[in-house]
């Protein structure tokens, strides 16, 4: 049995890597201080090669289980930086699912699109702490609070659904919100849903299940997945 060379692997993976940066494709799976750091320079090359061309935008695929709190929301810093310093379109997709922090980073696009058989979801934050009562009870309390009324409020004025009041209920209500595609586009989450077409041009409909038809939009599949992120 042959051993790959590990200079050959790296060469190639390297390789990979700028063939999509020249087509302006990213993928985002782990949202931690390196994936993030990751994909503020990989995002700076793509956006600096396409000064001004809103004609080529730049596609971040989203398949995320979520992940902290404050590098989701430096990437979506990042991202609306590079638009605005230059001049470029950001799209978002989602890949099979969404969770938590993903869901949130998903926000980001200019266009926001999931696939039939995506899934978003939305739930409360998560902290494991240690330290004085004073540190516990009255500073992170004030932290949480700010990042719940920062997140309700770039929902509210993301999707142009209800008030921010109605979002941090929604969020934080101690449950997983899972949401199918139709409710996404219900809520304003996403922009587009994107049937599967097959290779002779012809859409494959899929016949929503009984969750998606007939549940309220925040109501939870009895059937989901229960990953936090």
């Amino acid at each position: 049995m042959m051993v790959p060379d590990l200079g050959s692997l790296l060469h190639e993976a390297q390789a990979r890597r700028m063939a999509l940066e020249a087509t302006g494709v990213y993928f985002i799976s782990e949202i931690d201080p390196p994936h993030a750091e990751d994909l503020f320079r990989s995002l700076l090359l793509m956006s600096a090669s396409r000064e001004g061309r809103r004609d080529q935008p730049i596609t971040l695929y989203i398949n995320s289980g979520g992940g902290s709190l404050g590098d989701g929301l430096a990437m979506m810093e990042f991202i609306n930086r590079m638009r605005r310093e230059h001049r470029v379109r950001i799209d978002t997709v989602v890949l099979g699912y969404a969770y938590s922090m993903g869901a949130i980073v998903c926000q980001a696009g200019d266009h926001r699109s999931i696939g039939r058989f995506g899934t978003l979801m939305l739930h409360s934050t998560s902290w494991i702490l240690s330290g004085e009562d004073e540190r516990i009870f009255k500073d992170y309390q004030r932290l949480s609070e700010h990042y719940q009324l920062t997140v309700a409020q770039l929902f509210a004025a993301r999707t142009g659904h209800r008030d921010t009041a109605w979002w941090r209920r929604f969020i934080w209500s101690g449950r997983d919100r899972f949401l199918g595609p139709d409710e996404c586009l219900e809520l304003g989450l996403v922009d587009e849903v994107v049937d599967p077409v097959l290779a002779d041009g012809s859409a494959l409909i899929v016949a929503h299940g009984p969750a998606a038809a007939g549940a309220a939009p925040g109501s939870a599949p009895a059937a989901a997945p229960a990953e936090k992120g």
